[in-house]
Formats: C-alpha cells, sequence, structure tokens
C-alpha cells in the first residue's frame, strides 16, 4: 500500500515538471509577441489621443455654449426674479414697518413729561398729552409741585420705565446735573421745555418764547406808550420802578436782560429815574414768583421813596402775578385806576385775571404766551429727533449757554395784549367772553357832608373849648338849629300880628272917614 501510494506521488511530480517547461516556453513567446505589439500600437495611440482631445475640445466648446445660453437664461430669470423679489423684499420692507409700527404702538413708546407743579402747568401738560398722543406716543406725566428732590427721583423713576425721551421744566434749573448724568449714560434724549435746564450736557433742544425778546418787547412798549423819545427831547423824567422775575429761573434773567438793553439809554441820560434805586436783577426779582411778596415789595417801595401819596410813572414787571400785586398795593394806597396819577404797569403771561385788568384800563399790556405753540414745537422736536428723519427745527443756536454747551433752540413768539386787542384772546379760542371781560365797575352814590350852622360866639373860643367832644358839639348844633327854628316861627307870628294890626286900622280909618262924610 505503501508503495503504491509513493508511485502514485512520483508520478504526478514528473507530470507537472512537464507540464511547468511548456508553460515557460509559451509565457516567453507570449511576452515577446506583446513587446512587439507595443512598438507597433505607439503611433495609433497618438491618433487616438488626438480625436480624444479634439473630441474633448468640441465637447467644452459645445458645454461654454450651453452655459452661455443657460447664463442668459439665468439672468433673464434672475432680472424678472429680482424685480419680483424687490417686490416682495418692498411688500415685506412695508409689511415689516407697520408690524414694527404695530409693535411700537403696542409697547407705546413712552414719553417722560416733568413740570413743577399742576396748578401753572396743567394747560401745557394737556396740550403736550395730546400733541405726543397724535403721534402715537404714551405720555408719562409726573408734577414735583415745586420740589426739586422730588423732581429728581421722578427723573430715576422714569429711567427705570424705558422711556424714549424726557421734556423736563426743571423746578431748579441747577439742580438736575447728577441725575441727568445717569440720563446720558443711558442715551435718552432731554428736551428742555420753557426754562433752560443748566450744568448739563444731556440736554438735546430748548423751546420757549425767548426771555430776552420778550424783555426787548416790554422796553419798546413802555417806550412807545409813555412817548420816551418826546420826554428825553423836552429834557423831561419819568420815575419807574422793577418788580422782575424769580432770580432762581434762567428765563426770568433773559426777560431782565431784555428789558435793560431797550431802556438802559433812558436811565443813562435821566429820562427815566429809579426813585428807590433798586435796578439789578437781585434786587428786583421775586422769589418764586409769589404774587404776594410782590405786593408787599411795591407797597415797601412806596413807604421808603415815594412821599405824599406820589407813585411810580411806570411799574415793570416780570410775570402777570407781579403786576396784579402791584395793582392791589396801589388800590390799597387809595390810587384811583384811570386817574392821572394810576401809573402804567407792564405784565407777562396774560393770565385770565390780569387779562381782565387789561380790559378794564388797570394794567397797561401783558405779553401773550400761547402754551399752545409751545407745546406743539417742544412735541415736533421730539418726534423728529426720535423717528432720525431729520434734525429738529432751530431758530436760535447763540444765546442760550447753560454752562456747558450751546443749547439749540426754537424761540416761539409773544404778542402785546392792551386794552385795544385783548378781544384777540377770545378770537383765538384761548379765553371764552366771559372769562376775561372786564369787570363792572362800582358806582359810588356821595354821602353829603352834614352841615353845622356854628353858634354865634361873643368871645374868642379857648383852646379848652376847642377841645370840647363831638358829642357837645353835636348836641350844641342840634340846640342851636332848634333855637333857630323857634326864632324864625316867633318871627312869621309876629310879622302876622302886624300884619293884621295894620289891616284893623285901615278898616277902621275907612269907617272914620265914612262917618265924616255922612256928617
Amino acid at each position: 500500500m505503501k508503495k503504491k501510494t509513493a508511485v502514485i506521488f512520483m508520478g504526478f511530480f514528473m507530470a507537472l515538471g512537464a507540464l511547468s517547461g511548456c508553460g515557460g516556453n509559451d509565457a516567453t513567446e507570449a511576452a515577446s509577441e506583446s513587446a512587439q505589439t507595443e512598438d507597433e500600437g505607439t503611433g495609433e495611440d497618438e491618433e487616438m489621443q488626438e480625436a480624444r482631445e479634439e473630441e474633448q475640445e468640441q465637447k467644452e466648446k459645445e458645454e461654454k455654449k450651453a452655459e452661455k445660453k443657460a447664463e442668459k437664461e439665468a439672468e433673464k430669470a434672475s432680472k424678472e426674479d429680482k424685480k419680483e423679489t424687490e417686490k416682495k423684499s418692498e411688500a415685506e420692507d412695508s409689511e415689516n414697518k407697520k408690524e414694527a409700527q404695530e409693535e411700537t404702538e403696542t409697547e407705546s413708546v413712552k414719553i417722560a413729561v416733568l413740570l413743577p407743579d399742576q396748578e401753572e402747568w396743567s394747560d401745557d401738560a394737556q396740550a403736550l398729552e395730546a400733541d405726543l398722543a397724535e403721534d402715537g406716543y404714551e405720555p408719562l406725566l409726573a408734577y414735583a409741585e415745586g420740589d426739586a428732590s422730588r423732581q429728581v427721583s421722578q427723573i430715576q423713576e422714569m429711567l427705570e420705565q424705558q422711556v424714549a425721551a424726557f421734556i423736563i421744566t426743571p423746578v431748579d434749573a441747577y439742580g438736575l446735573t447728577d441725575v441727568l448724568a445717569e440720563v446720558k449714560e443711558a442715551e435718552i434724549p432731554v428736551f428742555s421745555y420753557d426754562d433752560l435746564i443748566m450744568d448739563t450736557n444731556a440736554v438735546k433742544y430748548y423751546t420757549t418764547f425767548g426771555g430776552r425778546q420778550a424783555g426787548q418787547m416790554i422796553a419798546e412798549e413802555i417806550i412807545k406808550k409813555e412817548n420816551l423819545k418826546e420826554v428825553q427831547e423836552e429834557k423831561e423824567t419819568r420815575t419807574i420802578e422793577f418788580l422782575m422775575g424769580s432770580p432762581d429761573d434762567t428765563e426770568a434773567l433773559f426777560l431782565y436782560n431784555g428789558v435793560m438793553e431797550g431802556l438802559q439809554p433812558y436811565l443813562d441820560d435821566g429820562t427815566l429815574v429809579c426813585t428807590s434805586g433798586k435796578i439789578s436783577f437781585d434786587d428786583t426779582g421775586i422769589i418764586r414768583w409769589s404774587r404776594e411778596l410782590a405786593g408787599t415789595r411795591m407797597s415797601q417801595l412806596l413807604e421808603d421813596s415815594y412821599e405824599d401819596g406820589a407813585v411810580p410813572d411806570i411799574i415793570c414787571t416780570g410775570f402777570d402775578d407781579a403786576a396784579l400785586g402791584a395793582e392791589e398795593t396801589l388800590e390799597t394806597a387809595g390810587i384811583v385806576p384811570g386817574s392821572e396819577q394810576w401809573p402804567l404797569i407792564t405784565g407777562v403771561g396774560c393770565k385770565e385775571e390780569a387779562v381782565r385788568s387789561v380790559a378794564s384800563g388797570k394794567i397797561g399790556f401783558s405779553l401773550f404766551m400761547d402754551y399752545r405753540d409751545l407745546a406743539d414745537n417742544c412735541e415736533q422736536m421730539v418726534h423728529v429727533y426720535l423717528t432720525g428723519e431729520e434734525d429738529p427745527e432751530v431758530n436760535d443756536y447763540e444765546q442760550y449757554d447753560n454752562g456747558v454747551k450751546i443749547i439749540g433752540t426754537y424761540l416761539c413768539e409773544p404778542q402785546v395784549i392792551d386794552g385795544d386787542n385783548y378781544e384777540l384772546l377770545i378770537d383765538n379760542g384761548y379765553y371764552e367772553e366771559e372769562e376775561i371781560a372786564p369787570e363792572a365797575e362800582e358806582t359810588v352814590t356821595p354821602v353829603p357832608e352834614e352841615s353845622v350852622t356854628p353858634s354865634p360866639k361873643e368871645d374868642e373860643a379857648t383852646p379848652q373849648e376847642s377841645a370840647a367832644s363831638d358829642w357837645e358839639e353835636d348836641k350844641e348844633a342840634v340846640k342851636q338849629s332848634s333855637g333857630e327854628k323857634e326864632d324864625s316861627d316867633l318871627k312869621k307870628e309876629k310879622e302876622s300880628d302886624r300884619d293884621e294890626k295894620k289891616a284893623s286900622e285901615k278898616v277902621t280909618l275907612k269907617k272914620s272917614k265914612s262917618a265924616s262924610d255922612d256928617k
């Protein structure tokens, strides 16, 4: 079995060797043929390569043509798409703006309005609220009631409510520096209303009637109504006293400066004489615009500087309550309105009561400053600034320096109101006719003095007799009057008896003569 197996393996290996020899020869021949074929096919490959390149170039050209065609079609489609996109974009922008506006309205952009007190500033507040609401804002109103520290707290509270802007009339123009530094840091704009806020760079714009401009108008009206140019030419004089605005109010100072610019030449040459010598702003200012203090000051001026019932020819005031206070003091002193002694009194503000006095001739004139104009212009400034469309309009960028910078200002125009044109305030809807109609003057019926006929004096009266009481004099007068009546009656009786006697004598005489004739 083992032998048989060995024989089989030996035969297998011999066969395998034979086959390997034949395969080697075939492989050698195949390799030789392959080498020959490669040498013969080299030229053919170059031709094929060129053909392929030409085909590729043609293909690329066609692709480029197709690309250009596609580009043109794409460009055309792009233009159409662009137009459509622009339309969609505009529509989307419009929608976004609308949504933003609706969102803004929903969020109610808040504007803080801070005023000194409700009594004096409620009309301004109503006008500002109406204007702001009309442009879609939510006004947040706060009155400080004359308390400067309270106003500071109100500003801090408004900051927490994330207001978009502040409109402020300061209680203390110099007292907001620190709190407005916080407002400035928060990048919230501040608009100063009627009175300029001092010592801060937070104020963006200022709206007012222009104190200096108003003061110049007062001076011009005084010169005209008192004919000061003619008085100056004739070397005559007129006396004048001043009751100006509150010394802590910057606008009051501007007004004072305007008045002095106009009147100073007449004061310098003696045409105008301030008898009291109180001319400076510090000497003439009435703190906190107090009517009572103005009346007291007027009374002191009359007592200290005017004798024997004399009064100034002109009383120049910086506000209506000062004019009314002066008017009351003069009437208390017995000066009759409308008389030659009654002075020219000037006012500012056209308060209801003051206009009635203007209409009745007690106050010579007052400057009308329409709070509606002031509120409209301030609100417009705020709206233009917040929308960012353009810069707010200003008409003065020179004279209002708050100590830190010049503030762009819009000056509203005051108007002189006197007895000739006060009805304009009815025509423009500012007052109702019954509100400013002049008060009816009381007709005073003179009481006749009792005439007493003195008794006949035999001797000259002694000092002691002259000092007799009024009761004794009245008693004597009544007694004397009664005695005179008795004497008069007695005289009439005697005259009657005498007439009767004469008549009797005539009858007796006639009878006697008749008897004589009969004889």
